[in-house]
């Protein structure tokens, strides 16, 4: 009995295990045929509008785009009418907001270069945000259409408090515990509700450093250094503007003040001078940890150097080249044995978009993630930070490419500098 039991387990065995063993090949075979046939990643080259009303049909432009498994505006899924390997039509869906369009396929997912505009009618619609950068408590007016029955503003996730509206306008102030950064508004009103595009209407939620730290140059809580070579002093101006000894009565280029008073510096150049002229305007030195709590956690490329500055006219010959001699700034984070620095050149700054108006001032706010470590302070962190400054060189003659004039009295350069801070979660708004 036990015998034919035995016989009778062992032949089940034998068949439950092939069997198995039938099954996770049939398994491997068809995972090894599917691995064999990975899908092509799609991609979107086009969309055939910018913006667009809830059920709008909208052309998706692009490669490999059949078989779409979802298409979704600013993260709601819209019903597909029409897919092919290139284009796909897709209905703008009731739910759907402000934001990128994505496609969804076995290869993965292929997001739309710009912002998607969803246009709620009767809702508000945004043109302008100004200031572009606020801290908590302070004014932002918002201005478009549709804005006089607004009931309510989130900045990111938190309420901003509506101070007051007109047809044109509705002005808030910053609710406190919004998140630092680039944001979007969400705005409701009896039409609907609007969200705003980062990329079309950019708002920063930022801190500043305290004021008494910032460089305004009306008080005296500034650091000035000069060197040069030994007959550069008696060709060079620097200080404050309201200096009279060094500055106001003596300067040639001395432009307009924005506000107050500013720091000025100039320097004369001619075939009779050879060297180069250094200048440093910082804060006063702080004990390290100062502006730890300020710094927190964030990341250079959410601090920002903002000042506002004047070139003035440079010298004949000048290109803009990256090198020292053509540099027409340096930004410094000045640590307790050493400084992280970014040496700006015009070109640079004009690139970013930092203009001067008609009377050249220049409104420059530049992350801190184009600074270099200049100095070889290799790992460090920016609660660490007892201080910042601007620095300007300036090399002339030896071989630069920065001509010499026979004139001595010729101007080789001028800068000004005035309303000098550190952000963090955006630009400063000047």
């Amino acid at each position: 009995m036990y015998k034919n039991l035995s016989k009778r387990v062992h032949l089940k065995s034998t068949w439950v295990a092939g069997a198995i063993l039938l099954f996770t090949t049939v398994l491997i075979s068809c995972s090894e045929d599917e691995g064999g046939k990975s899908a092509p990643i799609p991609t979107i080259t086009a969309v055939s509008a910018e913006s667009g009303e809830p059920g709008d049909d909208i052309t998706i432009t692009g490669t490999d785009l059949d078989e779409a498994l979802t298409v979704a505006f600013g993260g709601a899924n819209a019903a597909i009418v029409s897919n092919t390997s290139t284009e796909i039509v897709a209905t703008v869906p009731e739910d759907a907001v402000t934001g990128k369009i994505r496609v969804t396929t076995e290869g993965g997912v292929a997001e739309s270069a710009g912002d998607f505009n969803v246009i709620i009618v009767g809702a508000a619609v945004i043109s302008d945000i100004s200031p572009m950068s606020a801290q908590a408590g302070e004014t932002v007016i918002i201005t478009g259409t549709d804005m006089a029955t607004i009931s309510s503003v989130k900045i990111g996730e938190i309420d901003a408090t509506v101070v007051g509206t007109t047809e044109t306008t509705a002005t808030i102030t910053v609710g406190e515990g919004s998140a630092l950064g680039l944001s979007s508004l969400t705005i409701v009103n009896e039409g609907g509700t609007a969200t705003t595009s980062t990329e079309q209407n950019a708002f920063y939620v930022i801190k500043m450093i305290d004021e008494k730290y910032r460089m305004t140059f009306d008080n005296d809580d500034v650091e000035l250094a000069f060197s040069g070579s030994p007959d550069t002093e008696e060709s060079t101006a620097f200080g404050r503007s309201d200096d009279v000894t060094n500055v106001a009565d003596v300067a040639d280029a001395l432009p307009s003040a924005i506000d107050g008073t500013f720091f000025h510096m100039e320097g004369y150049s001619s075939t009779e001078y050879s060297g180069s002229y250094i200048c440093y305007v910082g804060t006063a030195e702080q004990e390290v940890g100062t502006f730890s709590d300020f710094f927190g956690t964030a990341l250079p490329e959410d601090i920002y150097f903002n000042i506002q500055m004047n070139v003035g006219d440079l010298p004949e010959g000048y290109t803009g080249d990256e090198d020292d001699g053509q540099m027409v700034v340096g930004f410094r984070f000045r640590f307790s044995s050493d400084y992280y620095e970014y040496n700006a050149t015009m070109k640079e700054l004009l690139d970013m978009g930092f203009a001067p108006d008609e009377n050249g001032w220049q409104n420059v706010s530049v992350p801190a993630s184009l600074f270099v470590d200049r100095a070889g302070l290799e790992e460090f962190n920016f609660g660490d930070m007892n201080r910042y400054g601007l620095s300007v060189r300036r090399a002339y003659g030896g071989g630069t490419t920065l001509p010499l004039s026979s004139d001595p009295d010729a101007i080789f350069y001028s800068l000004s500098y005035d309303n000098a801070s550190i952000s963090v979660g955006g630009p400063a708004s000047f």
